[in-house]
């Protein structure tokens, strides 16, 4: 009896977890089965298999959305976002997790009000401070507030692998001579790596994909990102599905195998930092 209770329970959770996929990955399939199509078949055939493979649909979107300069857009600013975020959240949550001082968890909780806050609510106050600082139509200036606004998730993440980390290796290390600088380089980060994937993914996403704070903060079209490209191909192109659903394809790619190659780390990531933080 028990072992029947077992294999139904195992059976519901199967079916369930086959409708979350059917669910998260048909649109992708569809989306790129429609790139696929002349417009004709598009309306005529939305839902089924194209009849024939339209690869020019794909060589079309480069060429009348410029993508190649928007990859590039994209690819600046959202790494360098993450070089200016990783080091300073790294270093913020390493400061309260492990040195003792007065105000740490007021400091961190204050810190982790950013998460509450929504990105719209920022962007008008945002908008006037970068147009005071001569912030706009750069991307450094994006960069900056898009490592700021994430700054709070990262330290959140962060925190509860050095917090996980045994307090032993870095007297072991500071014993042998290291400074505490250089036990945080050499032994704390290299052992929190799956925090920094966790961070990338995360973070990384979210900066690949944001459209509101770009479009305020870019006006000109040589340095638009590719959110703001897709956009304005919707104006200029509304009818020509198949080239936007291509180019809707070449932008989700890059995500899709980001996340393939580190996604060992990114379940760990997250497994640690729920259970130790």
């Amino acid at each position: 009896m028990k072992k029947k209770k077992i294999s139904v329970y195992h059976v519901i959770c199967a079916l369930v977890l086959i409708v979350m996929l059917i669910i998260c990955v048909y649109p992708i399939i569809w989306m790129f089965l429609g790139s696929m199509k002349d417009k004709s078949e598009f309306y005529t055939n939305i839902w089924g298999l194209p009849s024939q493979f339209h690869l020019e649909n794909y060589f079309a979107a480069w060429k009348n959305a410029d993508l190649g300069r928007r990859f590039i857009n994209s690819i600046v600013v959202t790494v360098g976002s993450m070089c200016i975020m990783i080091p300073v959240t790294s270093c913020a949550a390493y400061a309260v997790a492990r040195l003792k001082f007065k105000g740490r968890n007021l400091i961190y909780m204050y810190l982790l009000t950013g998460i509450m806050i929504p990105a719209g609510v920022l962007g008008i106050p945002t908008f006037t401070v970068a147009m005071k600082m001569g912030m706009l139509n750069a991307h450094w200036g994006l960069m900056l507030i898009y490592a700021a606004q994430n700054i709070a998730m990262g330290m959140f993440i962060m925190r509860g692998f050095f917090i996980s980390l045994p307090k032993e290796l870095e007297e072991a290390a500071m014993i042998d001579g290291c400074s505490r600088f250089g036990c945080f380089v050499r032994i704390i980060v290299p052992l929190a790596r799956a925090g920094v994937a966790t961070q990338v993914i995360f973070s990384g996403l979210t900066i690949w994909n944001d459209y509101f704070m770009a479009n305020i903060m870019i006006t000109r079209d040589e340095l638009r990102t590719l959110p703001l490209s897709i956009a304005n191909f919707v104006g200029k192109h509304s009818t020509n599905y198949p080239e936007l659903f291509a180019m809707l394809t070449m932008a989700t790619l890059p995500i899709i195998i980001i996340f393939i190659l580190s996604q060992r780390s990114f379940i760990e990531g997250v497994a640690a930092g729920a259970v130790k933080g």
